[in-house]
């Protein structure tokens, strides 16, 4: 095993556990909805409304990110993104009510992307050839999935050590600010710092670049497939909460299945992505998870809310993680299927982000809103939603391999 092998594992180790763990802050609901509801009494739509707030200044955040991934050193942006993200769920930990809440959610939507998202998608492309690109994103998404785990895992103990369910969630979102805050002090100690002569464009050069994205038609495509997707894999989050209200699922199994979500994870990203370059096409892999995906979400509205069929629910929702990672390992990956070059990785990462991941922004009131407006019937219109978002992304991936496929020997992306 030699130096440069060490290293180029090394690294996307390091850039996988910040990947996943970074965001399981501002995202701790997937995890511990009920108890964070409980404690701060709030609704299914203000939950929502944290969420919304997050998102809402990362899109922005995306957007400003991809002009930095392509200008300044990684080493200290990471480094303050982990060290800040950490200190903001130190203070979310105490519960400090919902505005404050919004607040600590709103400056996470900007720890957590301007200074992290597209300079992590750039490190990994950097990191192994054309061929490469499957199997590291797939590695990624994969180590993501499997470090995630131990942490959920390590949480979950922490919460369970205590009667109060309040009590347990401040202690085991401390665990994962903690957490964060040593990844920040890696990042310092092992990610190099970009070299000066590799940054020669001027800022406006580069944010000039960045808009000229914004007029490839490619570019609109890979934000609708990751739209899409998105859409499907945030949803996904709602299956423990329909779960817990109607198939009689306590708290710390919801917690306990967060942490086998995550070792799916390994499962799913390491196998979408060695697919991936086995079958020579990222796209194939995304329309597979897809088709999945719609038959899953689909068994939702047709199982009865029983609890003797608690155990269906829990193993379809484990297939689906399955599909949901393979694809979600996929879609920054087939960006060199679309024949965008190294060069504007970081703002065509940014640009599809930031459009991307906007669901967040509107998403989760709405699913939130028709849970307390129409009860299971709501949770049903939560799984059709799901259904449309991953039919429209097969759509979307198929007309973009025909374009790539009529286009491989054109070069269409310039700054």
């Amino acid at each position: 095993m030699n130096k440069q092998f060490i290293k180029k594992y090394g690294t996307l180790l390091l850039l996988a556990a910040g990947a996943g763990i970074i965001f399981q802050l501002p995202y701790i609901r997937e995890t511990f909805y009920v108890p964070i509801q409980n404690a701060m009494n709030l609704t299914n739509e203000q939950m929502g409304l944290l969420s919304s707030g997050y998102a809402a200044v990362a899109t922005v955040s995306y957007f400003v990110g991809g002009i930095i991934a392509d200008k300044f050193s990684a080493r200290k942006l990471l480094t303050f993104s982990f060290l800040a993200t950490g200190i903001l769920g130190l203070w979310f930990s105490t519960f400090p009510g919902f505005t404050v809440s919004r607040i600590i959610f709103i400056l996470m939507g900007i720890s957590t992307i301007i200074t992290y998202w597209s300079a992590c998608i750039k490190a990994t492309r950097m990191l192994g050839t054309e061929e490469e690109q499957g199997r590291l994103f797939g590695l990624q998404e994969g180590l993501r999935g499997i470090l995630n785990a131990v942490l959920v895992f390590i949480m979950t103990v922490v919460f369970s050590a205590f009667t109060s369910e309040v009590a347990g969630a401040a202690a085991a979102i401390r665990v994962c600010a903690v957490t964060v805050i040593i990844i920040g002090i890696l990042n310092w100690f092992f990610i190099e710092d970009t070299k000066v002569e590799e940054q020669t464009e001027s800022l406006p050069d580069v944010a000039k670049g960045m808009f000229k994205c914004l007029l490839i038609p490619r570019v609109w495509l890979l934000v609708g497939i990751i739209f899409t997707a998105y859409s499907v894999y945030g949803l996904l989050g709602y299956v423990t909460t329909y779960a817990q209200q109607f198939y009689g699922m306590t708290a710390t199994t919801a917690a306990t299945l967060g942490g086998i979500r995550y070792l799916l994870q390994g499962v799913g990203g390491i196998i979408g992505g060695f697919l991936a370059d086995k079958l020579h096409s990222r796209m194939k892999v995304i329309i597979g998870g897809c088709v999945g995906l719609v038959l899953s979400f689909a068994l939702y509205i047709f199982l009865p809310a029983d609890a003797s069929f608690m155990f269906a629910v829990i193993f379809n929702f484990f297939f689906g993680l399955i599909f949901m990672y393979a694809v979600r390992s996929q879609y920054f990956a087939v960006h060199q299927d679309a024949g965008i070059p190294l060069s504007l990785s970081g703002r065509v990462s940014g640009i599809s982000s930031a459009l991307g991941y906007m669901p967040d922004v509107f998403m989760y009131t709405l699913v939130g809103n028709w849970m307390d407006s129409y009860g299971r019937t709501g949770f049903n219109m939560t799984w059709i939603y799901a259904i449309i978002a991953a039919i429209l992304c097969i759509i979307l991936t198929i007309i973009l391999g025909r374009i790539a496929k009529k286009d491989a020997s054109k070069t269409n992306f310039k700054n």
